[in-house]
């Protein structure tokens, strides 16, 4: 055995190790899934790389690395040749020369793949996830490879097994009464591992800090329980705008945070820019009668790791002074730290 050979096994070991350990430490499927998704990338000599969750007739990125970005304009259901072949046999499709494989129908037009392997994650005999890689390149993986990569899925599926029984128990300890999304418990939790995440693998993790412009007065206006019916409209604006693996938290009072992993400063900015205008842009019931501008409006903090702190406390604190120059700034803008970024309408 040749001695890369040997190192490429010890790695194998290594990252497989690293992989179960994990399942212990990460109750949150996503970040686990990045995990898993980084060690694959490190091993196996793919371009491509995803973790698929299969929900009912619609699948889920929960990780990946240069999948989106190639896949960008799909929308994954599970009527789709490569999906249902992989549900319906439980096994991999392995190729390193596509063309020439039955799964040669499975490729989207348009897409460069010669190389692929799609392995199910089995959870109680129904196949509740999939491994993806691919390379434009022929030859590109191995028995090794293939092998690596199932024993992957099943470190996945005791991780998905053990999400669903520990999402059932945490559901309503790490939810915002109100407003149902995440907490600020929750928040401290999430955010010292995605930061300990970051600092593992040198990934780019942002934060927004966001505050209702003049709540206050909306709430003394038109009573709390309309207040109450704000905050929740917003949140629900909040997630359907942005990423399966972005969290939406409650931070205090009329304050939010939402944390975007794999967020560069400038992908956060867009983001933050984003809301802040679709917010201005809706219209909201008793806006004009209790608004000093006559629109409800959000300001927006943008931070950074590692620029604007190395753990939590650091980044908590950036976020607020940001908020508040935010504020400073005039409201219904967005504040960055680094760049003095102030965007208003």
């Amino acid at each position: 055995m040749s001695d890369r050979s040997t190192e490429k096994r010890l790695r194998i070991l290594s990252a497989i190790t690293k992989v179960h350990h994990s399942i212990g430490d990460e109750t949150e499927l996503e970040a686990f899934s990045r995990t898993v998704v980084e060690e694959l990338v490190t091993i196996v000599n793919c371009t491509g790389c995803a973790i698929l969750m299969v929900e009912e007739n619609k699948v889920r990125i929960l990780a990946e690395r240069a999948f989106s970005k190639m896949h960008r304009e799909m929308d994954f259901r599970t009527y789709m040749p490569a999906i249902k072949h992989v549900e319906n046999t439980k096994t991999s499709i392995y190729t390193n020369d596509i063309a020439n494989h039955p799964a040669a129908d499975y490729v989207p037009a348009g897409r460069q793949m010669n190389s692929l392997i799609c392995t199910p994650v089995v959870v109680k005999g129904e196949v509740k996830a999939i491994i993806h890689l691919d390379s434009p390149h022929t030859n590109a993986f191995d028995e090794e490879d293939l092998h690596f990569v199932e024993l992957l899925a099943e470190g996945i599926s005791i991780a998905i097994e053990r999400h669903f029984l520990h999402s059932q128990v945490e559901a309503l300890s790490v939810r915002d009464d109100l407003t149902e999304c995440f907490n600020r418990k929750k928040l401290e939790e999430d955010l010292d591992a995605e930061v300990a995440r970051a600092k593992r693998y040198e990934r780019p993790l942002s934060l927004l800090m966001v505050d209702v412009d003049w709540f206050k007065k909306y709430n003394d206006f038109h009573g709390n329980s309309k207040g109450d019916e704000l905050l929740k409209k917003l949140v629900e604006m909040f997630i359907d705008k942005v990423r399966t693996i972005d969290k939406v938290y409650r931070y205090a009072g009329a304050q939010f945070v939402i944390l975007l992993p794999e967020t560069a400063r400038e992908n956060a900015l867009l983001v933050a820019n984003r809301l802040q205008k679709m917010v201005e842009q809706e219209q909201f019931e008793g806006e004009a009668e209790s608004q000093p501008n006559k629109r409800v409006t959000i300001s927006i903090g943008v931070v950074n790791y590692p620029w604007d702190g190395n753990d939590k406390e650091e980044i908590l604190k950036s976020a607020n002074t940001a908020l508040d120059r935010a504020k400073q700034s005039g409201r219904n803008c967005v504040f960055d730290l680094v760049g003095a970024d102030s965007s208003t309408s």
